[in-house]
């Protein structure tokens, strides 16, 4: 211990007396790593699995039915409302739920105000809570499928509410009355598996949660992709009509349910076939929540491209780094000669050398994790949508922490051996 307090005074002393140089080495190291950090964030939020305890049995359904004979050849990741209705009344799945995407403008019943705001609606399916694994802090989810009842989200709660219990309150939704019969908690799905598609993979949580049922009835349009093979004039009238615009998810805990399911959609296919209606050369398709979010290409092509340079980049910030102790160990080299000389060993050298790396990074993660917050914010410049959910966390500057003392260390040591291994006659002479 006293050795060690000997080397740390003697670096700490070293860092003094040529502070512009280390100056000029830690901010050469911690831009790179502070590049490098903010990158991690934005790969790890556009990476990461949304429900990691069950991704792999949570399943997309695409059926491959189309009512004519031209038929696109890509499978739509929606259907129409009697295809999932069919879906719904399976017994297989643990859970079963479908969706669509609306937009309302909605107040308080008793707010003092007529002002509205806007609301993100999920329209949906009681299973859609039990499959997604959203947090409820008051209440639940509503019994009866067109029941004028909603469940808000966190998010909405504070603007309407200013938080807390609001259970058993009134909203106006486009001029109507609907009880809040739950509150989620705050909730992040990273990505929004069940929407990742058209530019929704990264936005926050929906504000409004309401039966599917009653949305159609009051024709709330969706808000985003529908297809339709008839002339639809509003979404009350897509009920029996060849509509396609709801999402479907089912839960399957066992392999055997897989197959059944599989099953399921298959025997339909050909049911509808018989009827008169296509299937397209696809198959009807189950794909768990990674895959159907790499079918969607979550994972921009660009941020992976910039880890790619940002990764070059600390690399050649190590390389100067390294140039840079080379120099300033060849300038000190005939302190280090000269203690050697007196009886210090090539070891207690090596060791002097470790504890003052050890300072450096710590100088340096601090400094990177600056860097990597600044770089963050621009970043997301680029990626606009990744700005609610993408942040540099704990567990992120831990390994910010990591990668700068790693980096501090794999600068030191080539220019450490050097000085450490030269002739100590010669560096005399």
């Amino acid at each position: 211990m006293d050795m060690f307090r000997y080397y740390l005074k003697l670096s700490l002393r070293n860092l003094m007396a040529n502070r512009l140089f280390f100056s000029l080495m830690i901010t050469t190291l911690a831009v790179g790593v502070g590049v490098f950090l903010a990158n991690i964030a934005i790969i790890k939020t556009m990476t990461n699995d949304p429900l990691p305890n069950k991704s792999d049995r949570v399943f997309n359904v695409s059926f491959n039915i189309w009512p004519n004979n031209n038929p696109s050849a890509k499978l739509l990741p929606i259907m129409r409302y009697d295809d999932a209705m069919h879906l719904l009344k399976n017994d297989i799945a643990t859970h079963s739920m479908i969706h669509y995407q609306s937009q309302v403008y909605t107040r308080a019943i008793d707010s003092k105000t007529l002002s509205r705001v806007k609301a993100k609606v999920r329209a949906t399916t009681p299973g859609f809570f039990p499959l997604t694994d959203a947090p409820f802090a008051f209440g639940g989810s509503w019994s009866d499928d067109y029941a004028t009842q909603v469940v808000l989200g966190h998010r909405m709660n504070q603007q309407l509410f200013g938080g807390g219990n609001s259970v058993g309150k009134v909203i106006d939704v486009e001029g109507k009355p609907f009880e809040v019969v739950g509150v989620l908690k705050a909730w992040q799905l990273k990505p929004l598996f069940y929407h990742p598609g058209n530019d929704q993979a990264f936005e926050v949580i929906d504000d409004i949660f309401v039966p599917i049922e009653t949305a159609i009835n009051n024709s709330w349009v969706v808000q985003v992709q529908s297809r339709s093979a008839e002339r639809i004039d509003s979404v009350s009238e897509t009920r029996g009509k060849n509509h396609f615009f709801i999402h479907a998810f089912v839960q399957l805990d066992r392999p055997a349910q897989k197959i059944a399911m599989q099953n399921y959609l298959d025997d339909y296919s050909i049911l509808r076939q018989q009827g008169g209606e296509f299937l397209r050369e696809n198959d009807n398709r189950l794909l768990d929540v990674n895959q159907w979010l790499e079918l969607n290409k979550v994972v921009d092509e660009r941020m992976l491209a910039f880890g790619l340079a940002t990764s070059l980049f600390l690399a050649v910030c190590i390389f100067n780094a390294s140039s840079l102790l080379l120099a300033r160990y060849h300038s000190a080299r005939f302190e280090t000669g000269l203690r050697r000389a007196l009886g210090a060993r090539v070891k207690d050298i090596f060791y002097q050398g470790l504890v003052e790396s050890t300072v450096i990074g710590i100088c340096c993660a601090i400094l990177a994790l600056i860097f990597g917050w600044i770089f963050l914010k621009l970043s997301l410049r680029l990626f606009p949508d990744l700005e609610h959910i993408s942040d540099i966390d704990g567990s992120l500057m831990l390994t910010g922490v990591a990668i700068a003392m790693l980096t501090s260390f794999v600068s030191m040591i080539y220019p450490l051996l050097k000085s450490c291994h030269g002739s100590v006659s010669t560096t005399l002479k």
